[in-house]
């Protein structure tokens, strides 16, 4: 989604689930991009996997917006 120009970056929430004899687990941790998510998960769950097989970890990018990144105006032509 675009405003006055800008593009609109949304949070990402990094869910991980695990199982423990039955119980399953799932914590939530928010990251301002999907590059910041993408990061730590990739540091974090093969901590989780290495002690419980049976989880998953995902970013999911939420509806509440985090920043905006501003895109470039265009080069005025004849210049």
């Amino acid at each position: 989604e675009e405003v006055r120009g800008e593009q609109m970056i949304f949070w990402h929430l990094l869910v991980l689930t695990y199982t423990v004899e039955e119980h399953t687990f799932e914590a939530m941790i928010a990251f301002k991009d999907q590059l910041s998510c993408a990061a730590a998960m990739d540091k974090i769950y093969p901590v989780i996997y290495s002690e419980y097989r049976d989880s998953m970890a995902q970013c999911i990018e939420t509806e509440e917006a985090s920043g905006y990144t501003v895109r470039p105006k265009p080069r005025p032509k004849g210049l």
